[in-house]
């Protein structure tokens, strides 16, 4: 097959759906596919430009320029870059989706269509969304060949505007074996974030959650590594000196894998205050590499961790996070090791030597069954 993977941002931008694209894109194309990425020129997490051809991880990728806001980002172009492809696969719910649905009778190639947590990350313009929710996105997804739910939270809230048959559920894969590579040597106290900063990461509870335990345990620190799209990181800052964490607290940004593989071998435990996640890749990410992760229970989570076995669930307010934080603190270090490694084997199942032959045969269907009927002829 000839598959076009198009996603708003890709490598060298790091971020959940990058690294899922990635993995995907490279495991179908070592099973002998032709695998290409389609992606917008601007990279929005330094808000420079990149080339509008390159290869990255042995992938070649073009780049094409948008108009509009990042939430939305208009690319009219990728009409002209999903010529000759069998298949298009989109990855998140955007202007891609809407646009190539509605261009369907003109380029006549299957789409698929990966949620990712959809449109409902955060609290902003909550009713417009629900509004374009079940009116623009559920005739836009009725023009694609199947929608591929990445947890079991996304398929629950799109069934409400996609027929079961048309519902895929195939959880996002993860590069497992280069943090199944990593060896912890863990430093006590040390805390690790891995997300964007972003309204849903809820970074500003993982401060209120440190506050009551900084003098019982005066090693506790937190490292957070990931983009500050939202412009949230002075604000986060000034907060941590607010509550006494000034010297505590670290903010990366966007750094070097080599980086975040020293602090994944060092972290204490993995820490998320999120209040939604379409899935929970970082999560996946710390847990292969023995972190133990305490998380509230959203996206792929309760369905990833055992409680208290191989990982730490709080409520969805993060209102128990600080209890949730301190037990795992003064955790026996093998107690702690025993977790991190039950952790790590929660997530066997996320190696795309798993997930990849899925989409492979879901590809195969979607082209069967479109060219079988001629393509869209159920309009």
């Amino acid at each position: 097959m000839k598959i076009l993977q198009l996603t708003r941002q890709f490598l060298p931008s790091e971020g959940g759906i990058e690294s899922v694209v990635e993995g995907l894109s490279c495991a179908l194309q070592q099973k002998g596919h032709t695998v290409r990425v389609a992606t917008l020129r601007s990279l929005f997490a330094t808000s420079t430009a990149a080339p509008a051809k390159s290869v990255e991880a042995g992938l070649e990728v073009r780049r094409m320029r948008h108009w509009g806001p990042r939430r939305y980002p208009v690319a009219p172009a990728a009409l002209t870059e999903i010529r000759g492809y069998d298949l298009v696969h989109i990855h998140a719910i955007d202007f891609f989706v809407d646009y190539l649905s509605l261009m369907r009778l003109i380029h006549r190639i299957p789409l698929v269509v990966s949620t990712h947590g959809g449109i409902f990350h955060t609290q902003w313009a909550t009713r417009f969304k629900q509004m374009y929710f079940k009116t623009v996105t559920r005739m836009s997804l009725a023009g694609v060949g199947a929608v591929v739910c990445v947890s079991q939270q996304d398929r629950e809230k799109f069934g409400e505007i996609v027929p079961l048959r048309s519902i895929h559920l195939i959880e996002n894969g993860a590069n497992i074996d280069r943090f199944w590579s990593l060896r912890k040597r863990v430093e006590p106290g040390l805390m690790l974030g891995i997300s964007r900063l972003a309204e849903n990461k809820c970074v500003h509870k993982v401060l209120e959650a440190m506050a009551p335990l900084k003098d019982r345990y005066p090693h506790m620190r937190l490292e957070w590594v990931g983009a500050d799209y939202a412009g949230l990181q002075a604000s986060l800052e000034r907060r941590a000196v607010e509550l006494g964490l000034g010297e505590r607290v670290r903010f990366h940004g966007a750094t070097s894998r080599s980086t975040l593989y020293s602090l994944l071998e060092r972290a204490h435990l993995f820490v998320s205050a999120s209040n939604y996640e379409g899935f929970g890749l970082s999560t996946i990410e710390a847990m292969s590499a023995a972190t133990v992760p305490v998380v509230t229970g959203v996206g792929a989570h309760p369905d990833v961790i055992q409680d208290g076995v191989s990982g730490f669930l709080a409520d969805v307010d993060a209102t128990d996070l600080s209890t949730r934080i301190e037990h795992v603190l003064a955790m026996p270090q093998e107690k702690l090791l025993a977790i991190g490694e039950a952790a790590r084997a929660a997530t066997r199942r996320f190696s795309w030597a798993e997930i990849a032959p899925q989409y492979e045969q879901l590809y195969h269907k979607v082209i069967g069954t479109e060219h079988k009927a001629g393509v869209w002829a159920a309009l």
